[in-house]
């Protein structure tokens, strides 16, 4: 068994902060791509799959075989992961609300109309199958 030395250590907690920042700021461009976008679910997909896959790359890379190395690496990830969520999260659900109440105001009579029709739709249906 490899134990850890400080300079392990050190690379180690690096890499996972690295990682964590790149994750998040990938997340955040992918947010602003996809308000603007006509296919938000494909652009969602591959930007999970792209952020995912280089996660798990970068932490494989720099792990150099090491399982001690790796873990502590995803455990650097997950505690600032988790501290950037606490710091972030009154921006984000601030930033989110404005954005919904901005997409809501854009077509009310739009949406509303929409919903009517789709509800007379179904109880045409429910009519003529009895």
């Amino acid at each position: 068994m490899h134990l850890l030395t400080g300079s392990d250590i050190i690379v180690s907690f690096i890499v996972g902060v690295v990682l964590c920042l790149i994750y998040f700021y990938l997340l955040w461009r992918t947010m602003g791509i996809v308000r603007k976008s006509t296919h938000p679910m494909m652009i969602l997909f591959f930007s999970g799959a792209l952020r995912i896959f280089l996660l798990i790359f970068i932490a494989l890379l720099f792990a150099e075989q090491n399982m001690a190395r790796l873990l502590l690496i995803f455990c650097v990830f997950m505690l600032t992961r988790f501290v950037l969520l606490k710091i972030a999260k009154p921006a984000f659900k601030q930033e989110f609300e404005k954005s919904e109440i901005v997409y809501h105001n854009e077509k009310p009579k739009a949406l509303k109309s929409g919903l009517k029709r789709k509800g007379q739709a179904k109880a045409r249906k429910k009519s003529v199958q009895k």
